[in-house]
């Protein structure tokens, strides 16, 4: 056979043994939960990839770490093969990879670091940490819920802490063993599965049964009678501590998670209800049983933990403990006007009282006399009455449903009193108490009372108000006729005479520092009012005029005047004695000011220019080549022919600019565009720079005004191409370029371009549009800076078939219509 032949052939095989090699490994990666048979399986050959597929399936299976295990066990995984797996999918968990593949493959951890065992029966603590998938596991009302159901609660027993005396040693537990001072020796012991350890020159020791404090005395005394003589004189010292802890087997029955877990030798009964996540729906919390060598050794109530904080049924567990945990056999539930509202398990001989005590107590705002408890009795739903008085002596039934309501929002013996008093406030209603009484509670009347009359507001029998007026004088000097007895709720009102009265005021405006509306008090004077609005300003006249509002009964034909006006010239206002006349309600003071006085304007002047910056107008009339000459003329590259004036709209602009918006809504049909364009704060003046300098003071030479800024732009020497082109651009300005010219430079028109249209936007902003006269057609002329806009043609809307039909068919019948009018 050639070597044509061979290569092919052989390369083929190795092609399918390579496919067969790694599709073993992907099934075992892959099928590991589902698979039948697992002795073969050797962990060190499996990737990180591998791995991750099998956590993958652990996660969407729901199984927790120790499911896993006793699955893998039951399919005949070794235990020296389920440690190495669980060590590898704890070390991928928290983002640890064996192989990098010369990267640095790290992964943010999903789990805190926890003390890891490298014993194949090490303890897997991801139970207590696994928070972020733990799911509400019971009813979160039922009390005690809280413990397997929150995120923070956690009873993980701590591997910190130092070796405790009393923990009894058993197979599999590691110590370790110091002698130190004349003679020294140190060894780490593994406990054998008989309970052994072996030290050299010394022999085989059981330890297994004993505490810690037990190991040592018994180490001392047999090594100090061997190899070690000085630790009978106390010459050499001996400590023994853990160095690993062994796990024990603990089944738990009724549990959300219920099955055989293997933990720690240090855990109690809490840490296992935990890690099995607390009894289930209908578990009870009070009657936990625990259950060793098959005897009950303890019955577990974790309300004395959820209530008093007693751990005394937190006991260890040892190897092969059963935890049982039974249905609940009477729950009720209580909510309302308790602090702790929720679902309690009651037991036999357990009254209302402990309930409430379950629940701590009443709010401040509960009506105690008296509660609802809502029953079945196995046929339909009935409700109850439980008064106070038997709440230690009701015993309640399983499925009971206490609703403790709220007091009522009323008093019984409240009485309100405002006004012109001290102290208006609510008071208690005593017995016998009279108006008199109530006013001297409140620290008596005050200056501004109303003396001559005062009301009591009385709520009837069925709650409608009514008005019982007195005389506050004669109640206060103790008139038995009107110092009346009050009643629950009664609402007693005294007014102050500053209440009845109108509300007076005097307004000063015109060149004050503080213009505005000032309380009028009696015989202020001119000077006084002035005084307070801060004085006069700089540019007050010495004219004041008073505008006095005239009170009377009726209008005449020949006399309709509202008001009389005074006025008068002063010199000195404040020192003139016409400034001391006594103003009146409702004056009106006008200062006037002074017509030559005239506050300074500004324009601004920027851009190409020798001094830019702001100007003060020197004149009312002065104009833009004045500014233009003080500002010291133009630099070498500046534009004159693109300066524009940038101008604030006046208020009269404005006015008239919404009269045209308002105008537009309803012409052109809410136009956006074209309504936006009319609200502006600037508006853009283009000055021909030519004309103004030709002819200073001509029409072209704009008078300025106050925040005016004119714009001296660089020059510009393109010219700009938008709107309906081919190519819109911007084309160097040549000099007898018309616009067809820049138009072609742009690629032409295109087929939506409306010619007629066509306009030129200057630089200064001044716009030129295309003249047509019969069959000719001016274009504007093109200068430095231009921006020639065409723009489209509006869409007309062609018939469709049917509309000519229609069309078609109206106009035939109109046609015969007529036909028949002529032939008559």
């Amino acid at each position: 056979m050639s070597c044509k032949y061979i290569y092919p052939f052989f390369q083929k095989i190795f092609i399918l043994w390579v496919f067969i090699f790694f599709s073993c490994f992907a099934v075992k990666g892959q099928d590991i939960i589902r698979s039948k048979d697992l002795s073969s399986i050797k962990v060190d050959q499996l990737s990180d990839d591998d791995i991750e597929k099998i956590l993958t399936q652990i996660n969407a299976s729901g199984l927790s770490m120790d499911e896993v295990e006793q699955l893998a066990a039951t399919k005949g995984m070794s235990t020296i093969e389920i440690g190495k797996l669980k060590q590898r999918l704890l070390q991928i968990r928290s983002g640890v990879r064996e192989k990098t593949d010369g990267k640095n493959q790290t992964e943010k951890k999903k789990f805190p670091d926890v003390r890891k065992n490298n014993s194949p029966d090490s303890l897997d603590f991801s139970p207590f940490h696994d928070q972020s998938k733990r799911k509400p596991l019971i009813d979160s009302l039922i009390f005690g819920s809280e413990l397997f159901t929150s995120a923070a609660a956690t009873f993980e027993p701590n591997l910190n802490l130092a070796t405790p005396l009393n923990y009894i040693l058993g197979p599999y537990d590691e110590i370790i063993i110091s002698v130190y001072g004349v003679q020294q020796y140190e060894g780490t012991h593994k406990v054998s599965p008989e309970g052994n350890i072996s030290i050299p020159n010394i022999g085989i020791i059981s330890v297994a049964g004993l505490t810690i404090e037990n190991v040592t005395e018994k180490l001392k005394r047999t090594m100090g009678n061997g190899a070690y003589p000085y630790l009978k004189t106390g010459a050499s010292k001996l400590s023994v501590s853990l160095s690993h802890i062994r796990t024990i087997r603990v089944n738990i029955i009724g549990s959300y998670k219920p099955g055989n877990y293997n933990l720690s030798s240090l855990s109690t009964v809490f840490g296992a209800l935990y890690v099995a996540g607390g009894p289930s729906a209908y578990g009870s919390f009070r009657e936990i049983e625990l259950i060793r060598n098959g005897s009950i050794i303890r019955k577990i109530d974790l309300y004395r933990y959820l209530l008093d904080g007693d751990q005394s049924d937190n006991i260890g567990l040892k190897d092969n403990d059963v935890i049982r945990i039974p249905t609940y056999k009477m729950r009720v539930q209580i909510e309302g006007q308790v602090k702790r509202q929720g679902i309690f398990e009651v037991l036999p001989n357990e009254n209302f009282d402990k309930i409430l005590q379950f629940a701590s107590g009443f709010t401040d705002s509960a009506f105690t006399a008296e509660l609802k408890i809502y029953q079945v009795d196995g046929q339909q739903r009935q409700i109850m009455d439980l008064v106070a008085d038997r709440f230690s002596t009701y015993f309640p039934k399983s499925g009971d449903h206490f609703v403790v309501a709220k007091i009522l929002n009323r008093f019984s013996n409240r009485v309100k009193i405002k006004g012109a008093v001290f102290r208006p406030n609510d008071y208690s209603l005593t017995q016998g108490l009279h108006l008199k009484d109530l006013i001297e509670k409140a620290q008596g009347l005050r200056e501004d009372a109303y003396t001559k009359r005062g009301y009591i507001i009385r709520k009837q029998k069925d709650l409608t108000e009514s008005i019982i007026s007195f005389d506050v004088l004669k109640v206060m000097a103790g008139d038995e006729s009107e110092n009346k007895i009050l009643m629950r709720e009664d609402e007693v009102i005294i007014n102050s005479i500053n209440d009845l009265k109108n509300e007076l005021k005097v307004i000063i405006q015109g060149e004050v520092r503080i213009p505005g509306i000032y309380q009028y008090i009696e015989n202020i004077s001119l000077k006084d009012l002035i005084q307070q609005a801060g004085g006069l300003s700089e540019a007050a006249l010495s004219k004041v005029e008073i505008s006095r509002m005239l009170i009377r009964d009726s209008v005449s034909a020949t006399d309709y005047k509202t008001s009389q006006l005074i006025s008068f010239d002063l010199n000195n206002i404040l020192s003139s004695p016409l400034a001391d006349l006594r103003l009146m309600p409702n004056d009106i003071v006008t200062v006037r000011k002074k017509p030559g006085f005239k506050d300074p304007e500004t324009v601004i002047v920027s851009g190409e220019v020798q001094f830019p910056g702001p100007y003060i107008l020197n004149s009312i009339i002065e104009r833009v080549s004045s500014i233009f000459l003080r500002a010291g003329g133009a630099l070498p590259g500046a534009g004159l022919s693109s300066v524009f004036l940038k101008r604030k709209l006046q208020r009269e602009n404005q006015i008239t600019d919404k009269a045209i918006e308002t105008a537009l809504e309803k012409v052109m049909q809410k136009d956006s565009s074209t309504i936006k364009d009319t609200k502006k704060e600037f508006e853009y003046i283009p000055l021909d720079m030519r004309k103004i300098l030709a002819s200073p003071g001509s029409v072209a030479d704009v008078i300025l005004r106050d925040g005016d800024e004119i714009v001296f732009p660089k020059q510009n020497n393109e010219v700009r191409v938008i709107g309906n082109v081919f190519l819109p651009t911007q084309i160097p300005f040549e000099a007898g370029y018309t616009v067809n010219d820049y138009v072609l430079s742009a690629g032409g028109y295109s087929s939506k371009a409306w010619k007629k249209k066509l306009f030129v936007v200057y630089s200064n902003g001044k716009i030129n549009a295309t003249k047509h006269f019969l069959f000719f057609v001016k274009y504007p002329k093109i200068q430095p800076g231009s921006e020639i806009i065409i723009p489209a043609k509006n869409d007309r809307k062609t018939l469709s078939s049917g509309e000519i039909i229609g069309l078609s068919s109206a106009l035939a019948s109109l046609a015969g219509v007529v036909i028949a009018l002529l032939r008559l």
